[in-house]
């Protein structure tokens, strides 16, 4: 059985965690196969969005058990390389793609799934889902992120809980501290993440790049270095044929057509 799945609707690609039986559990070969899948994506021409969801009833249930049960007897140098070059590859590559990633969070997404999670650009959830930095539990800590990207959601005070405590999140309390934008029925999950991701798909690309990486920049930044960084990211907006639909749209008083150029 594949363990993820990939399809392409509306310039939206769709990449399903399909291991439902371990409640999409990770292995080293399924993140660097999820890492190749949004690599992928974030090369096709004909991609503009892209949804990571998960099969089943839950979005990643984190590590996979026997992989967590050999982790023990590894030699550090493997441990590391699976880390680095398995584990960081999606979020890596969910990070770094200019195009817009969004989480549809299905069910529970506790350790690396959380992780996975967070590393989108957007996380809608259904009222099934929970959250948990659960690392604490197992004797570590997080190792994808989450120390950096988890404060920056909720802030300091709630991520030292959730990562300290190891403490589970349901749904709606995940959005009341802003770690997700919208919850959901399961059952309209999938359409509120296509719905969204659509809206992205036909938005002006090069302008949604540019902001993607102002803000991820920004997150280590100030606002000094912003002011000045910014402005050729702006210029290069200017140039393009979507801002020039942009105000085109904008003088005629209707709806732009952006076409990505």
């Amino acid at each position: 059985m594949t363990a993820v799945l990939d399809e392409t609707l509306d310039h939206v690609a769709i990449l399903t965690l399909n291991r439902p039986d371990t409640l999409n559990a990770l292995t080293p070969d399924t993140a660097r196969e999820l890492g190749e899948h949004l690599e992928r994506a974030a090369a096709d021409p004909v991609v503009r969005a892209v949804v990571v969801t998960g099969a089943g009833s839950a979005f990643s249930a984190g590590g996979d058990i026997r992989f967590l049960e050999a982790l023990p007897s590894l030699p550090v140098t493997e441990l590391a390389e699976v880390v680095y070059r398995a584990f960081q590859r999606p979020i890596r590559a969910m990070r770094s793609m200019e195009k817009p990633v969004i989480a549809a969070v299905n069910g529970a997404a506790v350790g690396a799934g959380c992780e996975l999670a967070i590393a989108a650009d957007f996380r809608i959830a259904s009222t099934a889902a929970r959250f948990g930095e659960v690392w604490i539990r197992l004797g570590c800590i997080p190792a994808l992120g989450g120390m950096f990207l988890l404060p920056r959601l909720v802030g300091l005070g709630r991520a030292t809980e959730m990562i300290m405590t190891g403490e589970i999140v349901e749904a709606e309390e995940a959005r009341r501290i802003g770690l997700v934008g919208r919850v959901v029925a399961p059952d309209a999950l999938r359409d509120a993440a296509l719905d969204l991701a659509r809206r992205l798909a036909a938005g002006p690309t090069r302008a949604l790049a540019a902001a993607k990486a102002a803000l991820n920049r920004g997150l280590s930044s100030n606002l000094w270095a912003e002011l000045e960084s910014t402005v050729p990211l702006q210029l290069s907006c200017f140039a393009t044929r979507d801002f020039a639909e942009g105000v085109r749209a904008l003088a005629e008083r209707r709806p732009p057509r952006f076409t990505g150029g």
